[in-house]
């Protein structure tokens, strides 16, 4: 090993060129968007998509359940499903009309939610622990988690 090999490079080298190199590229922020704070859902959608978040709810038999997007097939399930739902009003998948029960489709929509990660959830569990407030907050989870509008 020769001398030049122990030699810490002095200040102003390539060092310094790469680092003013960087601090060109990088995009300045002015000082009115500094300023300018996120709103809270701002916020909350920026961290989503940074950490990838899941959304949760907890079901009537005490435990919390996560809700991850769905994938492309479930995602496409999903759109022709919401259509044939009123994703609105759950109470009004509870009452049969023109002797068409949408009770079992509004079960498998939110049977989907936790078909990633809960392989043994049944329609039956959430038939049983799901109320009316957190069926509409499964769907609105759904429908927020796969980007789908809510044009239904």
């Amino acid at each position: 090993m020769s001398e030049r090999d122990l030699v810490i490079p002095k200040a102003g080298g390539i060092a310094e060129e790469v680092a003013n190199q960087v601090e060109e590229q990088t995009p300045q922020v002015t000082a009115e968007e500094d300023k300018k704070p996120l709103t809270q859902e701002e916020a909350d959608i920026r961290e989503k998509v940074f950490f990838e978040t899941d959304e949760q709810v907890r079901l009537r038999d005490g435990k919390t359940y996560y809700i991850p997007p769905l994938g492309l097939l479930d995602a496409r399930r999903l759109m022709k499903r919401l259509n044939t739902i009123d994703s609105g009003v759950i109470i009004a998948n509870l009452i049969p009309e023109d002797e068409e029960d949408r009770f079992e489709e509004l079960l498998e929509v939110l049977l989907m939610a936790f078909k990633p990660y809960y392989k043994h959830m049944t329609v039956e569990h959430l038939g049983e622990y799901v109320d009316l407030e957190t069926a509409k907050q499964i769907i609105d989870c759904m429908i927020g988690l796969n980007g789908l509008k809510k044009s239904m």
